[in-house]
C-alpha cells in the first residue's frame, strides 16, 4: 500500500468566473502559492487536477496555504492509486479504522471522472468495513468523518476540512495605496483589501517622529509577512510633522482635522500615480471620530482624484479589534498609540468645501512639497525594522508611575490641559520643548504626558538625545485617570 502525503486546496469564489477570467485568476493564485511556500522554506510541488490545486509536501504547508487569499478550504490527505474497488475500500479501510475506532463515524464520498461504481457504492462498502472498529454509524452528528474523493483512477482519504479565508487571488484586481496609521483600523481595512484580491502598498503619514514610524513599521510588516503573497509591498514613509505645524499655526482648530486628511489624500494621489495604484484605502469608520461623518467625510473625497475606498465603513470598533486578532495584527497594533496634540479639542462635525478650500488657501504650498522630497520607501519583504533604523526598545521610554522627583510635562494643546491634567504639570508645545527643558535644567528627571502616550513617547525619545533623563507616561493620562488618580 503506497500512500502519498497531499495536500487538498479546493479554490474560493474564482470557480465561478468564466473560463478566461478563471484561468488567470488561478495562474495568480499558483504564483501567490509557491510564493508563500518559497518565503517559509517549504519545498512542495503543486499540481492542478480536476479543477483542484494539488501539494505534495509536508502537512505543515497548510498554516501558510490558508492565509492565501483564494484558497476556501484545505484538507491534508493521502493519496492512492487504485486498481479496482474492492483495493480502493481495502486500502481505505486500511487508512480509518485507527481514525474511527470506538467512535461514531459517517462516510462521505464525491467521484469525478467514469468508474464501474458510484459515491454511494463506496460509502456503503467502507462503512460496512469500518463499522467493526467504530462504536456506530451517525450521519446527523459523527466525531469522525471518512471523506473519501475518488478522481480517476486515484482516491485521497482524510478526515479534516481545515477553512481557509477565501477571497480573490492577490493581484487580480489591481494595486491601491492604503493610508496607514498602524492602528487596528487602518490595518484591518488594508487587509480587507487584500482578500479581495487587490496588491496593497502602504503610506504612512508620520504626524509624531521616529518612535511612531518604528511602531507604525511592526504592524505593517506583521501584515505583509504574513498575507502578502506574490508581490512585494511597499511602506511609504512621509514625514508630516512639520505640515502639522503649519496647519496648527494658520488652519482654524476645528477645522484641522479635515483639512488634514484632505491633504493625507493628496499625498495618496501622488504616490498612487507613481506607482500605478488605482485607489487609495483608509480604516474611516463611519462616526467613530469626529471627522468620520458623512458631512466631513463628503468634503475630504473632494481632495481626491482616485476612488477612495473604506472597507470598514460600517463595521463596529469590536468587530475591527476581533479580527484583527485573528489575522495576526492586534498585538503589535496595540502598541501603536495615537498622536494627540494635533486635533482640535471641539472638531467640527458638519465642515463646509468653501470654509475648507478657505483656510486651505492659508497654507504655504512649499511645506507639503517639501515633505515628499525625502520619502522614504522600505521594502516589506527583503528589510527588517533594524535596516529601517528601528532596533531601539522603546518600552524603555516609559514608566507606570511618576517619580516624586519628576518635573510633569504636558504635551496636550492648551484647552485639553485647561480642561483636566495632573497637579503641578507644566503644558509645553512640544515644538519649543527642547528649548524649554534647555532653560529649566537638563540635569533634572522628565515625565512627558499626553492622551494616549503617543507624542509623550516621541518627546521623551527627543529628550534622550540630548542627554535628558525623560521618560514617557504609559498609556498616557487616559490610562492615569482610569487608574483612578483624577485632576
Amino acid at each position: 500500500m503506497s500512500l502519498k502525503k497531499v495536500v487538498l486546496i479546493r479554490l474560493g469564489e474564482l470557480t465561478i468566473k468564466g473560463l478566461a477570467t478563471r484561468k488567470h485568476f488561478e495562474n495568480l493564485l499558483k504564483r501567490n502559492i509557491m510564493d508563500a511556500l518559497r518565503r517559509a522554506g517549504i519545498e512542495a510541488e503543486l499540481r492542478k487536477k480536476f479543477g483542484r490545486f494539488y501539494i505534495y509536501g509536508p502537512y505543515e504547508s497548510i498554516d501558510v496555504l490558508r492565509r492565501v487569499f483564494g484558497i476556501k478550504s484545505l484538507s491534508p490527505a493521502v493519496e492512492y492509486e487504485f486498481k479496482d474497488l474492492e483495493d480502493l475500500i481495502a486500502t481505505a479501510e486500511e487508512y480509518f479504522k485507527e481514525k474511527v475506532l470506538g467512535k461514531r463515524f459517517a462516510v462521505r464520498t464525491r467521484r469525478v471522472g467514469s468508474h464501474t461504481f458510484s459515491s454511494i457504492d463506496v460509502n456503503r462498502l467502507l462503512g460496512e468495513r469500518l463499522l467493526k472498529y467504530a462504536s456506530k454509524v451517525d450521519l446527523e452528528n459523527p466525531e469522525v468523518t471518512a471523506y473519501v474523493e475518488v478522481r480517476g483512477n486515484k482516491a485521497y482519504f482524510f478526515t479534516e476540512i481545515i477553512k481557509a479565508w477565501g477571497g480573490l487571488p492577490v493581484g487580480s484586481e489591481g494595486r491601491v495605496i492604503s493610508l496607514v496609521s498602524g492602528g487596528f483600523d487602518s490595518i484591518v481595512a488594508s487587509w480587507l483589501m487584500l482578500k479581495r484580491g487587490a496588491e496593497v502598498d502602504f503610506l504612512y503619514l508620520n504626524l509624531g517622529g521616529p518612535v511612531s514610524k518604528c511602531y507604525v513599521l511592526r504592524v505593517v510588516k506583521t501584515l505583509a509577512d504574513n498575507w502578502c503573497y506574490g508581490y512585494h509591498p511597499k511602506l511609504y514613509i512621509v514625514d508630516f510633522t512639520t505640515v502639522v505645524h503649519e496647519l496648527k499655526q494658520k488652519v482654524k482648530p476645528e477645522l484641522i482635522g479635515v483639512v488634514l486628511k484632505r491633504l493625507m489624500y493628496r499625498v495618496a494621489n501622488r504616490i498612487a500615480l507613481k506607482t500605478g495604484a488605482e485607489g487609495i484605502v483608509t480604516g474611516e469608520n463611519l462616526g467613530q471620530v469626529s471627522s468620520q461623518t458623512l458631512a466631513n467625510l463628503n468634503v475630504i473625497d473632494k481632495s481626491s482624484d482616485l476612488i477612495v475606498l473604506r472597507p470598514v465603513i460600517a463595521y463596529d470598533k469590536d468587530e475591527i479589534v476581533e479580527l484583527a486578532r485573528k489575522i495576526g495584527t492586534y498585538e503589535a497594533s496595540s502598541q501603536v498609540k495615537e498622536i494627540c496634540g494635533v486635533y482640535s479639542f471641539h472638531p467640527t462635525t458638519h465642515a463646509r468645501l468653501d470654509e475648507v478650500l478657505e483656510e486651505e488657501a492659508k497654507i504655504d504650498v512649499s511645506v507639503l512639497e517639501k515633505s515628499l522630497d525625502n520619502v522614504e520607501i522600505i521594502d516589506l519583504h527583503s528589510s527588517s525594522p533594524i535596516d529601517a533604523g528601528c532596533g531601539t526598545n522603546f518600552q524603555e521610554l516609559e514608566v507606570d508611575e511618576i517619580p516624586s522627583n519628576a518635573v510633569v510635562l504636558d504635551v496636550r494643546p492648551p484647552e485639553k490641559y485647561r480642561s483636566g491634567r495632573i497637579p503641578g504639570s507644566i503644558n509645553v508645545d512640544i515644538w519649543s520643548l527642547e528649548d524649554y527643558v534647555t532653560s529649566l535644567g537638563k540635569e533634572k528627571k522628565y515625565v512627558v504626558v499626553c492622551d494616549e502616550g503617543g507624542l509623550s513617547r516621541e518627546a521623551a525619545f527627543l529628550l534622550r538625545k540630548m542627554g535628558v533623563d525623560a521618560y514617557s507616561l504609559r498609556g498616557g493620562l487616559r490610562r492615569y485617570w482610569r487608574a483612578g488618580v483624577k485632576s
